[in-house]
């Protein structure tokens, strides 16, 4: 099932056109139902963030339309047991209808009658989406992070690459500690990048954002944007209120005279990510060209 038309439901007027408008930019034409009774032909149907009783609501539209695809828009991302599926906001047209395939055959999936013989299970990585985060995994995205940096290097476009990691706390993370640090990042990084910046997960521990037409000035600001959220925020565990912070390593594209592959980047990225946690953590740190490394300076955030 192609999703053609979509149905959005949110009964704050300006968060409704929000999105509204972001699913048409996304190519589906949305109808004008405004609750379940109302839905018809409708093959994705939207829970905005400010309904009081999304699961009732999802009840509803699983009664009137077993077949529609459910979807929970979510600020701060969390579980949403009643529907298919997590959309983060701001709502990415691109990001929502590369997502709208991997969301039907993970519903289609779940959904299916039990085998004699088991499935077997994707391996770390695979998916289109990570668990916590939900940025693209590296398996996935690989192939467009290789291209855009092709297109960086063929007409000079700039290109900013920064690797994302947090700084160690007083006593590693549990599973539920972890969640809680990957969803207020993942909040910090979509608040700070555009619709054509891409954040994908590059490892248990490291994120990884491009920015087409961005040259390292852009990226540190965006970078230290990120890193000063972070800074700012705190959280409960444990009985404990813990500060996360960040380090953050940048690198960018094209330098004069200098063919940089992906992996070029990635590495100058990591080597300037090494110098932020030598440095002390809470800070970001560039990869100088003109000296081969990574540049040391005082690019801790000013929080």
């Amino acid at each position: 099932m192609k999703p053609t038309h979509a149905a959005v439901f949110e009964p704050v007027a300006a968060e409704r056109r929000k999105l509204v408008a972001g699913v048409k930019q996304a190519g589906l034409t949305v109808s004008s139902a405004l609750e379940p009774a109302a839905l018809g032909k409708e093959t994705v149907v939207l829970l905005g963030p400010s309904l009081t009783e999304p699961a009732k609501v999802a009840k509803a539209v699983r009664a009137k339309s077993p077949g529609a695809l459910l979807l929970a828009a979510q600020k701060k991302l969390g579980r949403a047991s009643f529907a298919d599926g997590v959309i983060p906001l701001p709502l990415s047209p691109r990001d929502f209808l590369l997502r709208l395939p991997e969301l039907l055959r993970l519903r289609d999936v779940r959904g299916a009658p039990p085998r004699r013989a088991a499935p077997m299970r994707p391996r770390p990585g695979e998916g289109i989406l990570d668990p916590l985060t939900a940025f693209y995994t590296f398996a996935h995205f690989k192939e467009v992070l290789f291209i855009e940096v092709k297109r960086a290097r063929r007409y000079g476009i700039p290109l900013g690459l920064t690797v994302v990691e947090f700084d160690p706390l007083p006593e590693p993370p549990d599973a539920a500690l972890r969640a809680q640090l990957s969803g207020g990042l993942a909040l910090a990084i979509r608040r700070s990048l555009r619709d054509t910046d891409y954040p994908v997960q590059l490892s248990v521990d490291r994120v990884l954002l491009l920015m087409p037409h961005t040259d390292l000035k852009g990226a540190l600001v965006v970078s230290r944007r990120i890193c000063e959220r972070v800074a700012k925020a705190s959280l409960e565990h444990g009985g404990k209120v813990l500060h996360p912070t960040l380090s953050i390593g940048v690198a960018a594209a094209p330098i004069p005279g200098q063919e940089l592959s992906f992996s070029d980047l990635v590495s100058r990225a990591q080597s300037a990510l090494a110098a932020a946690v030598e440095g002390g953590g809470n800070r970001v740190e560039f990869f100088d060209s003109a000296v081969g490394a990574a540049a040391l300076g005082d690019d801790a955030p000013k929080a």
